[in-house]
């Protein structure tokens, strides 16, 4: 009935079943040539030394894709060293570029034969480039089809690489998906992890997480038990540790933590107590750290009795040296690097009180130390000493000074110190200086403002825009529009701001002060941050007006419209009455 139609339609089903079958032919064709080379490949790399050499010859460099990589790991994975080998050669010699399944899949090669030193700097880059969710989901894919135990193994590897590098979040992450996936994280992991979560201080995070652990079957140990503890100690459920101790759940840390407790609150009777239950009762050994906590808690609150016992036993059994000059120094650092600053700071006087000449260091170490431990006035009368002794002391100690003054001393003395240290400077973290300076504005202690605030600007450094804001709004409302400017030009160096409230009563303030050339510039720099409101542009329209400068207002006008900042119609009428 359609000849013509009939005859079109078979040819076009001809003509297309013809290309399929040629591509069907073509992609036949490559998957058998393909399956050859993994074999050849395969085969040399499992059977000859010289592999590296006879691979050359293959020209692999344009063949070798990502899916091809992995037919041939899937055939040399019983071998993990040359596996391994192999990937480095492809990326080192061919500039392979695997992709995010061929790494994984390398990574529990080499974690399930216990190589796991050499793809560390595999997971340093992924880290880099992913998320720690694909990252391990990717991971746990890859294991699909190994056996459990090598699975648990490899996103345990994962957990611990995060928690190593400090990353609770991620860890937590990767803890979770753990247990989606149905594996069991071990508990090296899960210490390593709870271990930066108690150093971080993120108690309420690292409870959760020995809760998720409990419930879900993993098996904690002793080194479990001791961040368990110190968890305990800082929620302030001290009573729980020594049940946890009178169970049979123990070891020296926890001792260590009992009678640490039990100094700090001058409890000495009961520090002892514990100390010989620890030693006699449970053979563990007590180090410096367990006796040292006692001698701190003695000079803390000036205990003679007490402190020269515990001096007398530290000395016997080696922990101490005989109170010989040349030892001092030693002494005072130990101590210090232990954070007992309140046994360090009763050496420390003594060798002064004596004249003893102690080494730099050891003034850096107290003045560290002090500064860690939150004495900010202590850390203050060692900061004196060292600047009237012309003590050199490493930075480190300057910067932990800077934040203790931040921290914890508002006072007047504390303002000049920090501006002191500043001016050399060691300025402390901007966000912690901020709200030292935020504090000082909140009291109108604007003298010691605008000091402190010059100079960590000159330092480079810019705070929050509030220190800026209710300085620059204080020399406004007292007229000192000089000062006013001085500070802007400082902060447009560093392309720093304030908000659009404070520089509304900057623009007002210039124009009061007859600044026309500068209003004009503070405004254009508004206008590049995007900080401009109606209100901005009416005082620039209006206060143009008054010095008859209708040029300058007309072009600002025209921006105002356009930018759609337009006030409402009766400040509008007002406005373009100045242009009469």
């Amino acid at each position: 009935m359609f000849p013509h139609r009939t005859r079109h339609f078979i040819k076009h089903i001809s003509t297309s079943t013809t290309k399929t079958t040629t591509r069907a032919s073509v992609n036949w064709r490559t998957q058998i040539e393909q399956s050859r080379l993994v074999q050849k490949i395969s085969s040399i790399l499992l059977q000859r030394h010289n592999w590296a050499s006879l691979l050359n010859n293959l020209y692999l460099s344009s063949k070798l894709t990502p899916s091809l990589f992995l037919q041939i790991l899937h055939k040399i994975q019983h071998n993990p060293q040359i596996s391994l080998d192999f990937f480095n050669w492809t990326t080192t010699h061919l500039r392979f570029k695997p992709d995010l399944k061929s790494q994984c899949h390398v990574i529990q090669l080499a974690v399930g034969s216990g190589q796991t030193q050499l793809v560390k700097p595999i997971l340093d880059s992924l880290v880099q480039t992913h998320s720690s969710t694909v990252l391990s989901s990717s991971l746990i894919q890859a294991c699909k089809g190994r056996d459990f135990q090598i699975q648990s193994v490899a996103s345990s590897f994962v957990l611990d690489f995060y928690s190593r590098k400090g990353l609770i979040l991620d860890g937590l992450e990767v803890y979770k998906l753990i247990r989606v996936y149905g594996f069991v994280p071990s508990i090296s992991a899960c210490n390593v992890l709870l271990d930066v979560m108690c150093r971080e201080n993120e108690i309420r995070l690292a409870w959760c997480l020995c809760g998720s652990m409990f419930r879900y079957g993993v098996l904690p140990d002793k080194f479990t038990w001791s961040y368990v503890s110190q968890i305990l100690c800082k929620k302030g459920k001290f009573e729980a540790v020594l049940r946890l101790l009178d169970s049979g759940f123990y070891n020296s840390i926890m001792y260590n933590l009992v009678i640490d407790w039990y100094s700090k609150i001058g409890d000495f009777e009961d520090a002892f107590d514990r100390l010989n239950e620890m030693c006699d009762g449970r053979k563990l050994n007590a180090g410096f750290s367990t006796y040292s906590s006692i001698l701190d808690g003695a000079c803390k609150y000036e205990n003679v009795e007490v402190s020269d016992r515990i001096m007398d036993i530290m000395v016997t059994k080696g922990l101490l040296p005989n109170c010989s000059v040349s030892e001092n120094d030693t002494m005072i650092q130990k101590l210090c690097d232990f954070g007992k600053t309140y046994a360090a700071e009763m050496v420390f006087k003594r060798a002064c009180d004596r004249k003893i000449r102690l080494q730099d260091d050891t003034y850096g170490g107290m003045l560290r130390a002090l500064s860690k431990e939150g004495r900010a006035k202590e850390a203050i009368d060692i900061y004196r000493i060292i600047l009237d002794r012309g003590v050199s002391v490493k930075d480190s100690s300057y910067y932990a000074f800077a934040n203790v003054i931040c921290k914890e001393d508002q006072s007047e003395e504390a303002c000049e110190m920090l501006r002191d240290i500043v001016k050399r400077g060691y300025c402390p973290g901007a966000a912690e200086l901020s709200k030292f300076v935020a504090w000082q504005c909140s009291k109108h202690n604007w003298g010691e403002v605008e000091e402190l605030l010059n100079a960590v600007l000159e330092q480079e450094l810019l705070l929050d825009s509030f220190c800026c804001s209710s300085l620059m709004e204080h020399y406004c409302s007292c007229g000192m529009i000089d000062k006013a400017v001085v500070l802007h030009n400082k902060m447009e160096k560093l392309k720093g701001s304030l908000d659009v409230e404070t520089y509304n009563v900057l623009l007002i303030g210039l124009f009061k002060d007859e600044k026309i050339e500068e209003a004009v510039r503070v405004f254009d720099y508004m206008k590049g941050l995007d900080l401009v409101s109606s209100k901005s542009f009416t005082i620039m329209i209006s206060g143009l007006c008054r010095v008859k400068e209708l040029r300058k207002a007309m072009k600002i006008h025209d921006e105002m419209l356009k930018m759609r900042h337009k006030p409402d119609d009766a400040t509008y009428k007002r406005l373009i009455s100045g242009f009469r």
